[in-house]
């Protein structure tokens, strides 16, 4: 999930990418030293989740294969990094043989949390405690399959609620569903038709949802309380989109205002968009987060601090290049400037609680030996004005990194090495 919304949830991931971060001068020292996450002798993959409690404990979790079996089944794995240094031992959520992917995690204010999953077909899910021993079983949480794409958020008392998309009948729906804190789940909640784009989610202190998702022509959320789910409202009617709609993305600050950001292939190039969803259901005009003229990258990420005010990162292509682009959006609706933020692409985003924030992504850079090109991972601090810090970069061997946020100012990065046996690692500053 990109997940909580205090924070923009972060992972880094993958085999062959540096994490590169943007960190102010003076607060360099305050970097732990990049730690390994999954075991000697496995090899993990593309891509891991991080999720931070309100104390600043990290669960962590990945998919990853043990090099001494035959096979080398992937399992979903995960782990504490506990805020005063220490780690939990790795925990072991899913059956051997199982096909296991795309894990997604949310933890509650003291660090109890969630895990979901795609696994044969199907997606599933299970609880951790905030010691992070399991608790309960395995949950079959999908009604139909296939079933793929799921995401997850956690009220600040420890309720989890996933959604996914499934196929019943030959057509595609969006369905969540409660996984609560002593690991048994609720009936399913079937939102309405969809596609098999990944949906989004968020959550409120009051622990009202939002969950957001494209169909075949627009993208439409609803809000979930315990006891109701709302009428879905369409968020991008004014626009047109030959291609359809996509990457949806959301931000719910403290009282329910929501942000849902996604791309539109409308017109000849794909583009960026913002919708504004309040508490009280007025929704405001799309509005365009990138230029018109831009020809937008797959990738882009959003997050949203309590008081409503968001950032955006996005990837355009340039010379035939991927580059970083981002600006601020006030809880008034107000855009920010757009700074142009070098080359990279995978950016995540997490903002604290008053929008203090970090942006991490990897760049990949040639070389002139075998395989001719590495993957880095960086980081850039964002202040809540919006302005972006300078580039860190936290390693020249990594992809796809991820990150979240404690209340205040420390974030938490993950991301997966490039090269064999593709370890897990992490880092927390500044």
């Amino acid at each position: 999930m990109k997940r909580r919304l205090l924070a923009g949830a972060s992972l880094a991931a993958a085999a062959g990418t540096a994490v590169t971060a943007t960190i102010a001068v003076n607060a360099e020292a305050a970097w732990t030293s990049a730690w390994n996450v999954s075991a000697s002798g496995w090899f993990a993959a593309d891509s891991p989740q991080v999720s931070v409690d309100r104390q600043g404990d990290a669960l962590l979790a990945w998919t990853a294969g043990d090099l001494s079996t035959t096979y080398s089944y992937q399992r979903v794995q995960t782990r504490v990094k506990f805020a005063n240094g220490t780690t939990g031992a790795i925990r072991t959520l899913s059956p051997d043989g199982a096909a296991v992917s795309w894990p997604e995690t949310g933890s509650d204010d003291t660090g109890d949390s969630a895990v979901v999953w795609q696994q044969d077909s199907q997606v599933v899910g299970r609880r951790v405690a905030a010691s992070g021993s399991l608790v309960g079983p395995l949950q079959k949480l999908s009604t139909s399959a296939p079933a793929t794409t799921p995401v997850v958020a956690v009220t600040p008392g420890g309720t989890a609620m996933a959604a996914w998309t499934e196929i019943r009948d030959g057509s595609w729906y969006a369905v969540a569903r409660r996984l609560k804190l002593d690991g048994t789940i609720g009936a399913a909640i079937t939102l309405g038709s969809g596609s098999a784009e990944k949906p989004a989610i968020g959550v409120d202190r009051n622990g009202q949802f939002v969950v957001a998702w494209a169909r075949a022509s627009d993208v439409v959320a609803k809000r979930i309380t315990s006891t109701s789910v709302s009428s879905a409202k369409v968020l991008t009617s004014p626009i047109a989109s030959y291609g359809g709609f996509g990457m949806v993305r959301v931000g719910v600050d403290r009282d329910g205002d929501a942000v849902i950001s996604y791309h539109s292939g409308g017109g000849s190039v794909a583009q960026v968009w913002a919708s504004r969803w309040s508490r009280t259901g007025t929704l405001s005009a799309p509005l365009r987060i990138s230029s018109a003229t831009d020809n937008v990258g797959f990738h882009h990420a959003l997050a949203t601090d309590l008081d409503g005010d968001s950032m955006i990162v996005w990837t355009r292509y340039s010379s035939g290049k991927l580059e970083l682009l981002g600006r601020r959006l006030s809880a008034g609706g107000t855009r920010g400037s757009v700074t142009t933020l070098g080359p990279g692409d995978r950016p995540d985003l997490a903002l604290d609680d008053d929008g203090d924030g970090m942006v991490v992504f990897h760049t990949v850079l040639p070389k002139s030996t075998p395989p001719y090109s590495y993957t880095k991972s960086s980081a850039r601090l964002i202040s809540r004005s919006g302005t972006f810090g300078t580039t860190k970069t936290l390693t020249s061997d990594g992809r796809v990194p991820q990150v979240d946020a404690r209340p205040s100012s420390l974030f938490t990065v993950i991301w997966q090495q490039e090269t064999f046996p593709y370890t897990i690692r992490s880092v927390t500053g500044p």
